[in-house]
């Protein structure tokens, strides 16, 4: 019995043809905001009233937890699209013992009464006009207080 040796499937390529190339780099730009940032939102979110106390002056907070119906995924220290941010004050974002931040995002929320991805979803809809979104947010707290 004779071993034959290995063919070759390709013909070889010359040293170094397969390495990346330095002009088939796409540059970088400088200071470019990260992808789904919205400053400007975000601006607007902190002049609305607390979902949970009404208080004027609000953080945004952002909706971390993954939800199919709204078309939301989530990730491991992956920061949420600035579109799923809604207002809570310092405190009840990450301040007091029981804010968003020190218990378990999705229980804050079912005892708060308040569905944020909806909230969220409306809100980012109606970006750019201040009494609009005002009115997300009262109609958000109003609906909240009919809950027993």
């Amino acid at each position: 019995m004779t071993l034959s040796r290995p063919q070759r499937i390709c013909r070889p390529e010359p040293p170094g043809s397969l390495l990346k190339r330095i002009t088939a780099a796409t540059p970088r730009r400088v200071g470019a905001e990260p992808k789904g940032s919205d400053p400007k939102y975000l601006e607007e979110v902190r002049q609305l009233p607390c979902l949970k106390c009404g208080v004027e002056g609000c953080e945004p907070a952002h909706v971390r937890f993954a939800s199919a119906a709204f078309g939301k995924s989530s990730g491991m220290q992956k920061k949420p699209n600035d579109a799923h941010a809604v207002p809570l004050c310092a405190g009840r974002h990450r301040l007091d013992r029981d804010a968003q931040h020190n218990r378990g995002e999705r229980l804050f929320w079912a005892e708060l009464g308040i569905n944020p991805l909806l909230v969220a979803q409306r809100l980012y809809g109606q970006r750019g006009d201040l009494v609009a979104m005002r009115a997300v947010v009262l109609v958000a707290i109003a609906e909240r207080s009919k809950q027993p």
